[in-house]
């Protein structure tokens, strides 16, 4: 049975979905920092809940590369598939 998730190009290239992933996963860096403060919150409180300190916070809101999983996280946040109860941990 075909695993539905495996295809050639990711056999080809096992970081192209991550990579795909990553491009398109999160809003762009300004609007992850108005979506911060329109929240009212903190780098510290905002990024902890993703388990990033608040100096990378910082950085990814400058324009550092968010790495795929905490992106991948944010994306599921910013569109209301996870809450902050799913993510204390």
């Amino acid at each position: 049975m075909a695993n539905d998730f495996v295809t050639e190009a990711t056999l080809r290239e096992p970081l192209a979905g991550v990579k795909a992933l990553h491009s398109a996963a999160v809003p762009s860096i300004n609007d992850l920092k108005k979506y911060r403060i329109s929240k009212r919150e903190s780098q510290e409180k905002f990024w902890g809940r993703f388990g990033v300190t608040q100096s990378s916070g910082s950085r990814f809101e400058t324009g550092l590369a968010i790495p795929a999983p905490v992106a991948l996280l944010l994306k599921l946040y910013v569109n209301g598939k996870l809450n902050d109860g799913d993510l204390l941990g």
